[in-house]
């Protein structure tokens, strides 16, 4: 990530101690003194971006964990998502996140509410405050549709009838011990009212300085995540009306077919790209270990690509020559068989490939296409099929397949977005929340390489796989947080 990481420089030697240590909580932080100087606020500002990078459950997991949950993906070679692919008591996508995502709340609040005034000019002051709105709206996006049930969402049968808690809100910096406190959590549809205040705010401030995307918040990127959030909410009106200014005012365009292979490749342009986390190799790889490449595409081959997902692809579709090619080890630079006990054909999942080396990928999180696929699925409910099938179309012809010809009704037209979502945004962080929103059933594809046989089951909605538990040590320590339904 080409911003300035290595905060030490930019704080007095105390300072710098406290606010990169890893090991202490961030409730412990003595910040005054970082907070009367540029440098130390664009220290904040820089580590706050940081976050996105500095545990693979901030990117890693967060991008590959929801094909893993569902049906994109399934376990290769070794252990990594196992968990996540049987979908295991406990094993979810934010027990892990939560102290991170809080983290980057509390660095978006200090810039809202820390800094002294005067310290910046106004319009850095716009940008920095433009920038903190939305990466607390987005950390808590992304925290309640985890831990908590879409508005109006909730079962109506099971453990969790009715349930309606979200996460908690934090709109005051931590900045000592001392302001520490325990909060309990808010609703879902409160968390969703402090996401559309944040991005307002956003909006609005971002609009008073100068963009400098993609791989920095810009006006395009709020309008994004607020396409997002209101798909996530039901408001589809809003939702397409956002999804329409994001790609406008990005100056972004759907890919051509001839340009898929090189996407998410670094060493090119992202003609769709809206928000991407750029990471610099040198000092914020996810390493062999940790990064999207390393799980799917290099070495280790941890999840691979379902049979299920590869024909689900029409003919001559661009992305399936493009993002599925034969199993090849990087490391050894030979073609392995690690892919062959999932696909008939030994394919890795290739959208990751690490061209800036050291097994590092950027991670664009907001893209044209699924503006556009937020646009069709809008329309639906909106203008009805036809007008849906007419966007649909737009993005198929950009992938090289015809048009689609199914019945235009508002059930297959609908199963088809979903198919299209799942085709076009694999591995983006999508599909398990893609059916968690709409309360479907969560599928699961069994495939008998030996004799070409498919088996689909369903996890009901109203069971634990679609909440995740809150961290035991949070739940002991706040006395106001009360646990989800199934794990307490």
């Amino acid at each position: 990530m080409k911003l300035i990481i290595l905060v030490c420089t930019l704080f007095v030697t105390q300072a710098c101690s406290d606010l990169l240590s890893e090991t202490d909580p961030s409730t412990a932080v003595d910040q005054n003194t970082a907070l009367t100087s540029p440098e130390a606020v664009r220290g904040v500002r820089a580590r706050m971006y940081g976050r996105m990078l500095a545990a693979p459950d901030m990117n890693t997991t967060w991008l590959l964990g929801p094909s893993a949950l569902a049906d994109n993906t399934d376990i290769g070679s070794g252990t990594r998502f196992e968990d996540f692919n049987n979908n295991v008591f406990e094993a979810g996508l934010g027990t892990a996140a939560w102290n991170d995502l809080y983290d980057m709340i509390n660095d978006a609040n200090i810039l809202l509410e820390g800094v002294q005034e005067g310290v910046l000019n106004a319009e850095t002051e716009n940008k920095f405050w433009g920038e903190a709105y939305f990466m607390r709206a987005f950390a808590l996006h992304h925290l309640v549709r985890i831990f908590g049930y879409e508005p109006g969402m909730a079962p109506s049968s099971g453990d969790a009838t009715g349930f309606d808690l979200g996460v908690i809100i934090r709109t005051q910096p931590t900045l000592d011990v001392t302001d520490a406190d325990f909060k309990a959590r808010s609703t879902v549809g409160e968390v969703y009212t402090q996401i559309e205040s944040d991005l307002e705010a956003s909006y609005q401030a971002l609009s008073q300085s100068s963009a400098e995307g993609p791989f920095y918040i810009t006006p395009a990127a709020v309008k994004a995540l607020e396409a997002r959030v209101n798909l996530y909410q039901g408001e589809l009106e809003v939702a397409n009306t956002a999804a329409t200014d994001a790609i406008a005012e990005s100056g972004a365009r759907l890919a051509e077919a001839d340009e898929i292979a090189t996407m998410f490749d670094e060493s090119a342009s992202n003609p769709e790209a809206i928000l991407t986390f750029d990471v610099d190799p040198a000092t914020e790889s996810g390493g062999v270990n940790d990064g999207l490449a390393a799980y799917t595409s290099m070495q280790w081959f941890g999840q691979i690509p379902t049979q299920d997902l590869i024909d689900s692809y029409p003919e001559g579709d661009a992305r399936l020559k493009a993002w599925y090619t034969p199993c090849f080890n990087d490391v050894t630079e030979e073609e392995v068989n690690a892919c062959a006990g999932v696909n008939i054909d030994n394919l890795e999942l290739h959208k990751y490939a690490a061209e800036q080396g050291q097994f590092a990928d950027d991670y664009v999180h907001f893209r044209v296409a699924e503006m556009v696929l937020i646009q069709a699925e809008a329309l639906l409910n909106t203008e009805g099929p036809s007008s849906a099938v007419a966007k649909l179309n737009e993005l198929r012809a950009k992938r090289g397949i015809d048009a689609y010809t199914g019945p235009v009704t508002e059930e297959a037209v609908l199963d088809e977005i979903l198919e299209e979502r799942r085709r076009e945004l694999v591995a983006e962080g999508h599909r398990f929340f893609d059916l968690k929103r709409l309360g479907r059933d969560l599928r699961k594809v069994a495939f008998d390489l030996d004799d070409g046989t498919t088996t689909v089951s369903f996890l009901p909605y109203e069971e634990y796989y679609f909440l995740d538990d809150l961290p035991d040590g949070e739940v002991e320590l706040n006395p106001e947080l009360v646990e989800n339904p199934f794990f307490d």
